[in-house]
């Protein structure tokens, strides 16, 4: 998997504000909270959801009280993810939490016009994206092999169900080194990887493009503003697209 999808996935990070981020980040644990439960650890959603906050500054004393406001929460936030088309057939996917979907669609129909897509059907653009644990570790004094060995150390300490391939893919890269783990195993393979020292740049489960494609700048202009329109949406909690690069 090439570089340009750690570039790619940065894009959204830097075009939202903090206040907006940490807003999001609240709105989904006490979502996820209020759906499975308020035990991160027989709650798979809110794990996640606590994991992101923690790597984006959230406080903990933020999170306890979302956590904990989610029971006394009387509102019905209903989360969905579309999927669109962008220019030069990019592909879009965008996770909502509502309290009302005509508005949301809506207002996504008007985002996606002004970028010149449009909404697709269910399941018509996550095939170009697998669903995975990414770690991504500084390759400081760290060889691709000595990671290997890391790597299968880490395997040795936790319990695989037959025929499961935890380990996905594993990418080198100019200044780190990509692993994209099966989600089940995210968890425990992360935790093992920092307890053998190394050092864990980024983490997240996600979707992941396994192709790119490329934009001019005018269509890259459009793809910027799509972006800023989104990330100022109270109703859109994350976009990810299989953007490439900008060309000339």
């Amino acid at each position: 998997m090439p570089r340009k999808h750690l570039i790619a996935s940065g894009i959204n990070k830097k075009q939202q504000t903090q206040a907006k981020l940490g807003n999001k980040l609240a709105k989904e644990i006490k979502a996820a909270a209020k759906v499975g439960g308020p035990n991160p650890e027989a709650n798979p959603r809110l794990k996640a959801a606590i994991d992101k906050a923690l790597q984006n500054n959230l406080s903990k004393e933020s999170i306890e009280k979302n956590i904990n406001g989610s029971i006394k929460d009387p509102s019905s936030l209903t989360d969905a993810e579309y999927e669109g088309y962008g220019p030069n057939g990019l592909r879009i996917i965008i996770k909502t939490l509502s309290d009302n979907d005509n508005r949301t669609i809506s207002s996504l129909r008007g985002y996606f016009s002004k970028l010149k897509g449009e909404i697709a059907k269910p399941n018509s653009v996550k095939n170009s994206f697998i669903y995975g644990g990414e770690i991504i570790i500084s390759n400081k004094d760290l060889t691709e092999d000595d990671l290997m060995e890391k790597i299968l150390l880490s395997l040795e300490k936790i319990e695989v169900t037959d025929n499961d391939e935890p380990i996905q893919e594993t990418n080198q890269h100019e200044d780190c080194f990509q692993i994209i783990v099966m989600p089940k195993y995210f968890y425990k393979i992360r935790q093992e990887l920092e307890t053998l020292g190394l050092k864990i740049i980024e983490s997240e489960i996600k979707y992941i493009p396994t192709d790119y494609v490329d934009l001019n700048k005018e269509d890259y202009a459009r793809l910027e503003r799509f972006l800023d329109s989104c990330n100022e949406d109270d109703d859109v909690q994350w976009v990810i697209s299989n953007f490439g690069e900008v060309i000339e």
